[in-house]
């Protein structure tokens, strides 16, 4: 049986306009009654940096996606982004997207690093190697795609979607899941998709990050391990966590009257962001 490993991966990756779509946004600023005393990208920045958010509706944002059959609800639960995606229904997974042959599988992170012979990658492989046999005999004696698609292990590539997005639903996704505590595949997905937004729609960078980033505030209140205590064993640690550092974001708690605020250089925090991006978007353990 023939397993190849691959990564999660965004491609075809579009914003319709160019990187002149940010002007739409200004432009339906512009409708809503702001002046043109201030400049097109001053204006482009409040709205973002605001949450105005409504009008970053109007930019349009394509891309293809392949990710596990396990994260794919995930990638579906955000609102306001229509997709189609590949039919374990009509289609026999061995037929595989671009009519390639063999079973495409994402090895899990916390495995990526381990060797070949490592128990816990042997006993994965194998769960999966049974389940795809099993999967394929059910159809040799006659049950139909739709039925035998259920053994399908979790990790199977078939998550496979071209989506359309607006900007103003593309940063909701963005500010969720390029946090340290998303789940390490869709941390993958979020930084490519954030890389590539910023390739083609430069303006956006300085402007989308994780929610603390965004908000000059980090939601994640006591979590411990990630904002507070000792570092979980798991998740990767928070840039931003460190008062001491220079681009220190408190969490709600933390901005007293006594004075405990943000300490924020942000060139230095958008380099720190994007080395750790850079990592996730490699699927490197």
């Amino acid at each position: 049986m023939k397993l190849r490993i691959v990564k999660p991966k965004v491609w075809n990756f579009q914003v319709i306009g160019g990187k002149d779509a940010w002007k739409e946004v200004v432009y339906s600023a512009r409708v809503s009654g702001v002046p043109e005393s201030i400049s097109d990208e001053e204006v482009f920045i409040m709205i973002i940096r605001n949450d105005y958010t409504s009008a970053a509706e109007h930019i349009i944002i394509k891309f293809d996606v392949k990710v596990s059959k396990g994260i794919a609800p995930e990638l579906l639960e955000h609102r306001i982004a229509s997709h189609t995606g590949y039919s374990t229904r009509y289609s026999k997974v061995d037929k595989r997207y671009m009519d390639e042959e063999g079973y495409e599988v994402i090895k899990p992170w916390h495995l990526l690093k381990l060797p070949d012979n490592d128990v816990n990658v042997i006993m994965w492989r194998s769960a999966v190697e049974h389940a795809i046999r099993v999967y394929e005999e059910m159809i040799d004696s006659g049950v139909p795609r739709e039925s035998a698609r259920y053994v399908l292990p979790f990790c199977l590539a078939v998550g496979i979607y071209h989506m359309t997005w607006n900007l103003r639903s593309l940063l909701n996704l963005l500010s969720l899941r390029l946090c340290v505590r998303a789940s390490p595949e869709f941390r993958c997905i979020a930084a490519q998709i954030y890389f590539n937004l910023i390739e083609q729609l430069p303006i956006m960078r300085g402007l989308v990050g994780c929610r603390g980033f965004m908000r000059g505030v980090c939601p994640e209140e006591g979590v411990t391990g990630v904002r507070e205590g000792k570092q979980h064993p798991v998740y990767p640690p928070c840039p931003f966590k460190n008062p001491q550092s220079e681009v220190f974001i408190p969490t709600r708690s933390q901005i007293k009257p006594d004075g405990i605020r943000m300490y924020f250089m942000e060139e230095m925090a958008i380099e720190k962001m994007e080395k750790l991006f850079a990592k996730w978007a490699a699927w490197e353990g």
